[in-house]
């Protein structure tokens, strides 16, 4: 049984993997068939996801961020974070390419480091699902109480209606060129079925600390 490391540093190399796999417009296309359904109703994604994911616990949470990753595309920027303008990567896009679901166009980066097993100090200081909601709030204009009426929905789902909500939600973060932590979300997901309180204790708190407490009335 592999250790929470292990499974934490497993969870960074999936995303690797379909990372790789997007490189491909046919792939991508199969990958993104899988928004919101269950693994059973995912026939055309098996012959990427099947070798990786068949004895695994929470196989569904793989396919979900799979076909996630897959709507959002190419990823250019830090996840969790929308690039700003004061930031060394410069943005390139404007107008009617604001409205795609792709990243913004940017300056070239350095090539992301190979991926190794996550230091346990720092796992839970990369941003989870509440933590990006703070961010759709602080910097792309969310309103900080829609935002936390769709935490609060999202943490009292069941597992079934969460993985068929998440789309939507996702959806509107990546329009707004704020990027889900793939990795950190995909461990989330696996983990909720057995912890599901801490989970979203987790996201709770992580979107109160980021986000200004509300004016008393």
């Amino acid at each position: 049984m592999p250790t929470t490391t292990e499974h934490r540093a497993s969870c960074d190399e999936f995303v690797a993997h379909i990372h790789d796999l997007c490189a491909f417009p046919g792939t991508r296309v199969r990958l993104g068939r899988g928004r919101g359904r269950p693994v059973e109703e995912c026939a055309p994604m098996d012959r990427y996801l099947a070798r990786r994911t068949a004895h695994r616990a929470g196989r569904r949470a793989y396919y979900t961020v799979a076909s996630l990753i897959a709507s959002a595309g190419p990823q250019a920027h830090t996840p969790g974070v929308r690039p700003e303008q004061k930031d060394p990567v410069i943005l390139m896009t404007t107008g009617k390419d604001a409205d795609t679901l792709g990243p913004p166009l940017v300056a070239p980066a350095a090539p992301a480091p190979a991926v190794s097993a996550p230091d346990p100090a720092t796992w839970f200081a990369r941003p989870n699902l509440g933590a990006t909601l703070a961010t759709a709030v602080r910097t792309a204009g969310h309103s900080a109480g829609r935002t936390e009426d769709t935490l609060s929905v999202l943490t009292r789902l069941s597992d079934d209606q969460l993985h068929r909500r998440l789309p939507s939600t996702v959806t509107r973060l990546l329009k707004d060129n704020v990027t889900p932590d793939w990795g950190v979300l995909l461990y989330d997901l696996v983990q909720r079925p057995y912890q599901r309180d801490q989970v979203a204790l987790r996201w709770r708190d992580a979107f109160y600390l980021a986000t200004p407490e509300p004016r008393r009335r």
